[in-house]
């Protein structure tokens, strides 16, 4: 299976496992897995998907990069390295976090998706390797005042704008993988949203 195969059927398998785990989510800020943190979440996922996919079994957690003083996030078959975000812009109360595009976009702040593709390009892995987003979004109907709401604001919009900016800062070849899209989801907020996966192909 090639790379671009395995991490869109890993965004599909994640989206498969997600609504059953935010069922079984009892949140410090609301039930629903969307406003745990990024830890809390990649964990609970994955817990799902070696529960029910022997082809995950062996995924590894918080893997050392070989030749940096860092940790990838996670390790699939064939020793494919990935390294997660949480794509989520509102705060379980509903208003914008305002640290969460710094934590997505930025190429001037350590462990943002640019900088994770750029050092995951610049390692000793193998000549391949993936990012992982979790996206969470808000349903048009949540009966909340949004001040601002930008109508690309959509899983599909976002994973361009990341190969976007990525080849801008970092002239890499980095491709959207997959794009699997969930709904029905628990949280007043965090109604609904993706897994995304993208391809960095172009290493060291």
């Amino acid at each position: 299976m090639t790379t671009a195969k395995t991490l869109r059927q890993f965004a599909d398998d994640l989206a498969t496992v997600l609504p059953k785990v935010d069922s079984q989510t009892t949140g410090q800020y609301g039930d629903g897995l969307g406003s745990e943190d990024e830890e809390t979440q990649v964990e609970a996922l994955l817990s799902a998907l070696q529960e029910e996919r022997a082809t995950y079994e062996d995924v590894i957690r918080e893997v050392p990069y070989p030749d940096q003083s860092a940790t990838c996030d996670l390790l699939l078959r064939e020793d494919l390295p990935v390294e997660a975000k949480l794509l989520r812009y509102w705060r379980a109360n509903g208003d914008p976090e305002p640290h969460m595009y710094k934590h997505v976009f930025s190429p001037f702040n350590r462990n943002t998706l640019l900088t994770d593709a750029r050092r995951l390009a610049q390692s000793a892995f193998s000549d391949k390797a993936g990012l992982l987003g979790l996206f969470y979004r808000r349903e048009s109907n949540d009966g909340n005042e949004v001040q601002e709401l930008p109508e690309r604001f959509t899983a599909e919009d976002l994973a361009q704008k990341v190969v976007q900016d990525i080849d801008y800062w970092y002239d890499l070849d980095v491709s959207v993988a997959g794009i699997s899209h969930v709904d029905g989801l628990q949280h007043t907020v965090h109604k609904a949203g993706a897994v995304i996966t993208w391809e960095v192909s172009e290493l060291h």
